[in-house]
């Protein structure tokens, strides 16, 4: 048969796009490639012709590709032609599976890799080819024996001539056997690794059973599978498996499982290196084998190595060793080379597909964190709420009863004292909120100075003593140590015992006790408010410090509260370099909180220390004198101007009211006041132009101005003073604070710029 001859290769599928995609794609193969736009048409051409190969899609109108494959099979002529599916939709594994088991050689998925499909054709036409020529040869066989017996009578010269022609026939007979039984081998390698790695669920898995297809279909008496280690610089031997007859081979086998080696050093680095299979004919005369000794003393001859990879996208290496001398093969160069691709597509895959889990996991546990901190959020926004208007509600109705002007003067003093008691409550739990937002944003300082510590201690409990004692809780302290002071911010120290005092008289019922107790262990101060009350849940111990997060956070809890007392105490504590811990027997058994401070805040002074601030719970004064102090107050706001009018004149103040910045101007010019007292945000034009008018005025240059404002975050005060003003007051106002800033203003002419 000449070379010339060209197979037929029929091509079905329904749509021409797709045909004359493949035909481009098999075109320099040089066979005869047949078009079949339906199954009928394919029936008739292979009622009459013989093919090499059948490429076949799956999905076709009428009957599709399996219906027709079941019907090719059908007929004794076409029973054993090769089929391979190709398919762009039905890429599910049953579908995958479905296709082998109606006898295809392969299926293949679109897009397909070109050059993968050409090596499936090329090596389906010359199998074909073969079995033509050994029919070709088997046919001129007979012949020639048909002759020989005709003419056997005639000439013995001829009989040998004939039978030597015999001999030759047979010998290339052999040399066809020998490379279809090859051919087999190969064909029956792919098949067996594709269908491993269809049933598997990792490389790791199928490993063995692919190094035990080599051993068995491929001859190979050792086989190796060497991986990238966690570092990515080096191969290590994941998985070797040996032959039936390899039983010297224990040193060789032995050696590959201790070995690692490095991009371009032996068999697998040399492949690494390349990308592509290496071939080692003999592996005793190749210098750059560092196994030869051992491999030589197993009786192995002759190795190769194949990469595991996708393009230039690297996995790792498949090696295998045989006795018998492996002769160069381009054909089996290539047929590695397709295994080591289609490995490294399903290992490509199978990362995917992990990573695709791990993202789903990831986002679902992202998920209920957002639900779970949204669900948190609600709840604490409910809770804010209900703490803001419940002492709103008492205010606002104390208020409208005294405009009523029908009480009598015990009972006028009672509603005031209420309206100023619920005001004050609702002060601190905006101030909580502010000093979260600060403790979170990193912006809260502290202001270090040597402070008696006991002094601050009682400060606290003097605060928290009327609570206590309308409950009849008693408060005992017990000071076991001999610390004077220490070096601390003395109002966040008093906030920290305040707040855990709080907290204790809060949960402890009538008629209990709290514990305040003092001394040193150790590197440590220590400080514990220990309650007969309630106790704590052990499931709820370790969220006590959470920001909003409380016991029972339910409409029908006994105690009111935001849930952010606990936290702020952990985070003064830390910012002190200090902790805070909290022990519970459990419901009913009360509970301990422990502040824990560095022993090296103690302060070597003991005079002249600074006393400790009140935190806004100890009675003062109204404030100081004012007397002849002219104040401009700028608020659009009338009651809060008539406020200050009122306070600052009970301080003997000249204090005058402007509602926006134009009527401020106005005033200036009639009397320059001593100090000006205004609002930032105002309609019209705001706190900010009013002071960068005033500054660029000559007359009012100098006068000084303080920002009374409702903005209280670390950023408003920073823009406020860089604006021009000297202080930053936030509302609600401290009356006693503003005098004493009124009167440090106007005494002192250092504090303007």
């Amino acid at each position: 048969m000449g070379s010339d001859f060209q197979a037929n290769v029929l091509l079905v599928d329904d749509r021409p796009e797709n045909l004359l995609a493949m035909e481009t794609t098999l075109a320099d193969l040089g066979q005869n490639l047949i078009r079949a736009n339906s199954a009928r048409e394919a029936l008739r051409f292979l009622l009459v012709n013989d093919v090499a190969l059948i490429l076949l899609d799956v999905q076709m109108p009428g009957v599709n590709g399996f219906e027709l494959a079941e019907l090719i099979r059908e007929r004794e002529r076409t029973q054993d032609t090769p089929i391979i599916f190709v398919s762009a939709t039905s890429k599910d594994e049953r579908y995958i599976f479905k296709g082998y088991s109606l006898g295809a050689v392969d299926y293949l998925t679109k897009p397909f890799e070109p050059e993968i499909l050409k090596s499936k054709v090329r090596f389906f036409s010359r199998l074909f080819l073969q079995h033509q020529e050994i029919k070709r040869q088997s046919l001129l066989l007979e012949r020639t024996n048909t002759e020989l017996d005709s003419l056997n009578g005639e000439l013995e010269n001829r009989v040998q001539r004939r039978t030597q022609q015999l001999e030759t026939a047979n010998e290339e007979l052999e040399k066809e056997i020998k490379v279809r039984k090859g051919s087999e081998a190969r064909l029956a390698t792919e098949h067996a690794v594709t269908r491993t790695l269809a049933d598997a669920n990792d490389l790791d898995s199928a490993a063995s059973k692919i190094l035990q297809i080599f051993c068995e279909h491929m001859e190979a008496d050792v086989c190796c599978l060497w991986l990238q280690n966690e570092t990515m610089d080096a191969l290590t031997c994941a998985h070797i498996e040996r032959g039936p007859a390899a039983e010297s081979a224990d040193l060789f086998i032995e050696e590959s499982r201790h070995r690692t080696y490095s991009r371009g050093e032996g068999l697998p680095g040399q492949v690494w290196k390349k990308n592509e299979p290496v071939w080692i004919s003999n592996t005793v005369g190749n210098n750059k084998f560092p196994r030869a000794r051992v491999a030589a003393a197993g009786g192995l001859s002759s190795g190769i190595g194949f990469p595991i990879n996708v393009g230039q996208q690297f996995h790792g290496v498949i090696e295998f060793f045989t006795r018998q001398p492996l002769v160069p093969d381009q054909a089996l160069l290539n047929m590695l080379g397709a295994i080591g691709s289609e490995i490294g597509q399903f290992v490509q895959r199978k990362r995917v597909e992990r990573d695709r889990e791990s993202l789903l996991l990831r986002e679902k546990s992202l998920r209920e964190q957002a639900e779970r901190a949204n669900r948190l959020k609600d709840e604490f926004l409910a809770t804010v709420s209900h703490e803001l208007r419940t002492p709103l509600n008492a205010i606002l109705g104390w208020g409208k009863i005294l405009t009523g002007k029908k009480l009598d003067e015990e009972a006028m003093e009672n509603a005031c004292e209420a309206i100023h008691r619920n005001a004050r409550s609702q002060a601190q739990l905006i101030e909580d909120l502010l000093d979260t937002s600060r403790l979170i944003t990193g912006n809260l300082r502290l202001n270090l100075a040597p402070t008696p510590i006991v002094g601050v201690i009682e400060a606290a409990i003097d605060a928290v003593r009327p609570a206590a004692d309308s409950k009849r809780i008693t408060l005992e302290t017990a000071y076991n140590s001999d610390i004077d002071s220490i070096i601390c911010d003395p109002q966040r120290l008093q906030q920290i015992v305040w707040n855990l005092l709080t907290n204790a008289i809060k949960f402890t019922p009538n008629n209990g006790s709290v514990t305040i107790t003092l001394d040193r262990e150790g590197a440590m101060i220590r400080l514990v408010v220990a309650d007969t009350g309630g106790g704590i849940a052990p499931e709820f111990l370790p969220f006590v410090f959470d920001r909003f997060r409380q016991e029972d956070s339910s409409s029908t809890r006994m105690h009111d509260g935001l849930g952010l007392g606990l936290a702020i105490v952990r985070h003064l504590a830390e910012l002190h370099g200090g902790t805070v811990a909290v022990t519970s027997g459990g419901p009913e058994k009360g509970s301990a909180f422990t502040v824990n401070l560095p022993a090296s805040l103690v302060s070597a002074r003991t005079a002249e220390l600074t006393q400790a601030a009140t935190n806004g719970h100890k009675e003062s004064p109204l404030g100081a004198e004012l007397h002849g102090i002219r104040i401009m107050i700028v608020d659009d706001d009338a009651d809060t101007c008539e406020m200050l009018i009122f306070a600052l004149g009970l301080l003997g103040a000249e204090a005058r009211g402007c509602g926006s910045v134009s009527d401020a101007f106005i005033a200036l010019d009639e009397k320059l006041p001593d100090i000006i007292l205004t609002d930032i945000n105002m309609p019209g034009e705001d706190g900010y132009s009013l002071i960068n008018k005033l500054r660029s005025a000559e007359s009012g240059a100098r006068i000084p101005a303080i920002a009374i404002t409702a903005m209280a975050r670390p950023e408003d005060s920073e823009r406020i003073l860089s604006a021009g003003f000297q202080f930053h007051l936030p509302k609600p106002l401290d009356i006693e604070e503003l005098s004493e800033k009124i009167i440090e203003l106007t005494n002192s002419t250092s504090s303007f710029v």
